[in-house]
């Protein structure tokens, strides 16, 4: 089920663009076919979607006649989305090479979990994983339903800017989904070894092989917490736009939203499409901060019931190892992703709502 998950994950991200790479029996393998096709589409979005947009601001503004801060504000999510669907078309090299550094890891774990006979994984990984690609799926389809609706008569032009369009909202949700899924198989991963530690720590005697494979995982481990950093590193600016786009789209639609439910007359069923919406979009990224708690957790597990077991030096070096290395996950220097920032960015969304409504009042006042 995770490899078809995963599968289904790579197979749309090539469609759209964002790698030229598929996940096949394990591996990542690109063609001459996935790499000319990844480029023709990459060009495509960055020279006729902002004819796209433009094209479709000009509709919005024929619908009626809307307060000047609805229309500055729909030119502030459109330029922040389309500025990070460039950058992200661009860096798309720095991902796939995160994902082919992560692919002799991952084997590894695998052959790791064949010979200890440990397929299962622990549930609370299992539910966050389903949870993530619920809220992806939910997303590109109801946007997509969204854009398919609004078209008014069928024809090429409607057509393309229904592509454009949903493929460019479909970018911005399926990149982040690309981090979180790296993150997932290494916490995956450190559980795995977690729990052999504690199997092998916990037996009354222990064996030459059984010293063996805790140095075995032992190396493990410390090559999990580096894909973590790397991983981390490489997607760090590209989390960082897509956090800013997330926030940017998060005000302006929280601010639509109170526009369209009390200032003009509007079908309830848009209402709860918008609110429901609102906070898939909200739980996504909640989960994405969620693992970066659990990988951390993971990382550095508490040893203490070892202590009521016999020592080894080798189990002595361990613990030292990992008292010593604690993992750390910066997004570009400037913060830790985690629950705490996902709180902190809710309250700021709330706060920056709370402005652009009083703009909107005072706005409004003037004009009378």
């Amino acid at each position: 089920m995770i490899n078809s998950l995963v599968n289904l994950y790579f197979s749309y991200s090539l469609a759209i663009g964002i790698t030229s790479h598929r996940f096949v029996k394990q591996r990542f393998r690109s063609s001459i076919f996935s790499r000319y096709y990844a480029l023709i589409a990459n060009i495509l979005t960055l020279t006729l979607l902002p004819l796209v947009m433009w094209h479709t601001r000009a509709v919005f503004q024929t619908k009626g006649n809307f307060p000047q801060l609805i229309l500055i504000t729909y030119n502030v999510r459109y330029l922040v989305t389309y500025s990070v669907i460039v950058y992200t078309i661009l860096s798309r090299g720095f991902r796939d090479t995160a994902f082919k550094e992560m692919e002799p890891l991952l084997l590894n774990l695998l052959k790791e979990e064949e010979r200890c006979g440990q397929q299962d994984v622990r549930r609370s990984l299992m539910i966050m994983l389903y949870a993530k690609f619920f809220t992806i799926v939910w997303l590109c389809l109801t946007d997509s339903f969204f854009l398919f609706y609004s078209i008014e008569t069928f024809n090429f032009l409607m057509i393309a800017r229904f592509v454009f369009l949903s493929n460019g909202n479909n970018v911005l949700l399926m990149v982040p989904m690309g981090y979180f899924l790296g993150l997932w198989h290494i916490a995956r991963g450190l559980d795995f070894v977690n729990r052999r530690l504690d199997a092998i720590i916990t037996l009354s005697s222990r064996s030459p092989r059984d010293l063996e494979e805790l140095q075995h995982l032992w190396s493990l481990h410390s090559a999990l917490t580096k894909t973590a950093i790397n991983i981390n590193k490489i997607y760090g600016p590209q989390m960082l736009a897509s956090r800013f786009d997330n926030f940017i789209i998060g005000v302006i639609q929280a601010y639509w939203g109170a526009f369209f439910s009390f200032s003009i007359s509007t079908p309830i069923f848009w209402l709860i499409y918008g609110t429901i919406s609102y906070n898939m979009r909200s739980l996504d990224y909640y989960l994405i901060d969620h693992m970066c708690d659990v990988i951390v957790e993971y990382q550095s597990a508490a040893r203490h019931a070892w202590s009521e077991h016999r020592w080894s030096k080798e189990i002595s070096a361990l613990v030292t190892y990992t008292n010593s290395l604690k993992l750390e996950l910066w997004t570009c220097g400037l913060y830790q992703p985690n629950r705490s920032l996902w709180f902190g960015m809710t309250t700021s969304v709330w706060y920056y709502i709370l402005m652009l409504l009083q703009f909107h009042l005072v706005m409004g006042n003037l004009k009378k």
